[in-house]
């Protein structure tokens, strides 16, 4: 915590000479994400595999970027991430205190939902290279959540913290094409927890005016949890797949 509270207080100093938006916009972003989700979840130390299905997952955000210096540049986003999986036990479960004996059946509910502020600098801004780095921080809004029909039983668990992360993205445009290569990572690995964010498609500009931008981009994104002891629950899982979205750029 203390290295990335160091390193906010230094990028206003490190960037202030480097490239900044050259006038203010405002950008808002839609995403539909194809994840599958693997990996186990349980009350710490009683951590047991769980088969997610698929699901479609959305995200949607805002984006400030501006010419004042050491002012960082604003992004606002919110990602769910919810899955939902029935298992047949094979060894004892606990979660939130309530035990689950082997051979039980339970349909569980793991919802990494989160929102992300994300504060950064663009260090470089030009027709060709672009660059970002800056600090992300990553409000988890979820739960963990089992039951068993068939005895009536149930349980659940709050996720609810914050979490700071590093984070950077490029991107290379291909000249007189109006696509655009990009990737994006962020990432945290302090203390208990350890949360890797990583992204990367191909963007096309399909409308390019002084009134309105418009971009339509493909890739491909992994987020990983492992989370340790996080509200009495610990993870480790990896959610991945394919994404398609829009932003529009005022």
């Amino acid at each position: 915590m203390k290295k990335i509270g160091l390193a906010l207080c230094s990028l206003p100093l490190l960037m202030c000479s480097h490239a900044q938006a050259d006038f203010f916009s405002i950008a808002l972003h839609l995403d539909s994400w194809q994840s599958s989700l693997d990996g186990d979840f349980g009350q710490t130390g009683g951590e047991h595999p769980f088969e997610y299905n698929n699901k479609n997952q959305l995200s949607y955000g805002v984006t400030l970027e501006h010419p004042l210096p050491f002012i960082p540049n604003a992004r606002l986003g919110y990602q769910s991430l919810n899955h939902v999986a029935t298992t047949e036990l094979n060894q004892t479960f606990a979660l939130a205190g309530q035990q689950f004996p082997v051979g039980s059946v339970l349909d569980a509910t793991l919802d990494l939902s989160h929102w992300d502020l994300v504060l950064y600098y663009e260090v470089l801004d030009n027709n060709l290279v672009e660059l970002d780095i800056g600090v992300q921080f990553k409000r988890l809004d979820g739960v963990a959540a089992v039951s068993q029909g068939a005895a009536q039983m149930s349980s659940s668990q709050t996720l609810d913290d914050t979490l700071p992360m590093f984070y950077a993205a490029g991107s290379v445009h291909l000249i007189g094409t109006g696509l655009k290569l990009f990737a994006e990572l962020s990432g945290l690995t302090q203390g208990r927890h350890d949360v890797q964010v990583a992204r990367g498609g191909l963007s096309y500009q399909m409308l390019d005016s002084l009134v309105l931008d418009a971009t339509v981009r493909l890739g491909y994104q992994s987020m990983q949890f492992t989370l340790d002891n996080m509200d009495g629950v610990s993870t480790d899982v990896e959610a991945k797949g394919i994404f398609a979205g829009i932003e529009l750029r005022f």
